[in-house]
């Protein structure tokens, strides 16, 4: 199975879990998120990517919010416009939102939507360098033993991932039903070091 057909089989099979079971899984994997946000304490600033979720996604937003209670910045992820990506060589970048500025941040309410830097308060919501991340949440469709992650087909975390520091954790979140036996791999695709899934 190539990579377009197993990305439509795996989304079927997630979309067709109920709304509720979804939801429990979620909750469990958020509660093993912020135990790891226990581990590393709350002595330094610390920073963590996270993500909105889409359609029948493992939703982050309970994690989200313990981890500004925690004290942590929160980052999500902002599509750049093809100026801005040529410029920058990325297509996407990390913004920080304050808790409860979440619901005027345009890039978390329309993920996939791309935006000129002009289009963004980049006083309200700055761009995080890469190598400021101390944890990173990667949205997925699928993923394997080995680590291997199939995404949505445009390659922004994978041209992502490499910028970060070796210290950043790096966390694939998927519920059980997205495991696959063996997911096809291209020479630029990088296996997660860590998934959590439920």
């Amino acid at each position: 199975m190539d990579k377009a057909e197993l990305r439509k089989a795996v989304i079927a099979r997630r979309d067709a879990l109920d709304l509720d079971v979804r939801a429990a899984k979620s909750a469990v994997i958020c509660a093993r998120l912020v135990e790891l946000l226990d581990h590393l304490g709350t002595a330094a600033p610390h920073t963590v990517a996270v993500y909105a979720a889409m359609g029948s996604e493992v939703d982050p937003a309970a994690f989200a919010a313990a981890a500004a209670k925690h004290g942590w910045r929160v980052a999500y992820p902002c599509m750049f416009s093809a100026t801005d990506a040529a410029a920058c060589g990325q297509r996407m970048c990390m913004r920080a939102v304050a808790a409860d500025d979440a619901s005027a941040a345009p890039f978390i309410a329309h993920p996939t939507r791309a935006f000129a830097a002009t289009d963004i308060d980049s006083g309200r919501f700055p761009i995080v360098p890469a190598e400021a991340l101390n944890m990173i949440i990667v949205p997925l469709v699928a993923f394997d033993r080995a680590g291997a992650r199939l995404g949505y087909g445009g390659g922004c975390y994978d041209r992502y991932l490499p910028m970060l520091s070796s210290a950043c954790q790096i966390i694939g979140i998927a519920f059980d039903e997205q495991r696959v036996g063996h997911v096809p791999t291209d020479a630029h695709d990088l296996p997660l070091p860590h998934i959590i899934s439920a």
